[in-house]
């Protein structure tokens, strides 16, 4: 019996769709914990069908991670362009930050999985998270610019990216919200980083 042949259409459909089931995988048995098989049965299609359109798992890995990425670049650039003041703009990407890894745990997880491929193969990956970030780098090269913060725009961005990240991780993980409000801390890591950098 011949193939049938699916439009552009339903070919979209069938890649989101392992997508979503890709990414529950991965974050639930990590990315050595995943096969092709498993991804194939999850979706009730035979593992060649999956192989008809992603060469690998660690293909089908980039293609979670690049979707992550995008959907939490878009996040980035609403809360951005929210403001007209750079001030404002910095807290708004500091609350769009905490609020797509809260909504969004399992893409969050994974975008910052330990263990990853080398994403030199894949540099729609690395465009996505790129962009991600260049709403937070370029607020922070425009305070550098007017001079509120001085120092080098690449590396207060990461100072900023690592104060924001371990305050969400730690509320991923648990560790936050028994005790504390995990906002509460979010803020005053962040007024701490600005304070310290708006007085060099």
């Amino acid at each position: 019996m011949a193939r049938v042949k699916l439009t552009d259409e339903q070919i979209a459909e069938f890649k989101l769709q392992l997508v979503a089931v890709a990414t529950r995988l991965f974050a639930k048995h990590g990315y050595t914990g995943v096969t092709m098989r498993a991804i194939a049965k999850e979706m009730n299609c035979s593992p060649m069908k999956a192989y008809r359109y992603f060469g690998d798992k660690n293909e089908i890995f980039a293609m979670v991670r690049i979707a992550a990425y995008q959907a939490f670049g878009e996040s980035q650039r609403n809360a951005y362009f929210s403001k007209d003041n750079v001030l404002e703009r910095l807290s708004e990407l500091g609350l769009a930050y905490y609020h797509y890894a809260t909504e969004n745990p399992l893409q969050y997880r994974l975008m910052f999985e330990l263990f990853q491929p080398d994403p030199e193969g894949y540099p729609e990956l690395q465009q996505a998270e790129t962009a991600a970030m260049e709403p937070l780098r370029t607020v922070i090269t425009e305070m550098v610019s007017q001079g509120t913060f001085h120092g080098n725009a690449d590396v207060l961005t990461h100072v900023f990216w690592s104060g924001v990240h371990g305050v969400v991780s730690l509320n991923l993980a648990g560790k936050l919200g028994k005790r504390v409000d995990p906002k509460e801390v979010e803020k005053e890591v962040n007024d701490a980083i600005f304070r310290g950098l708006a007085s060099t």
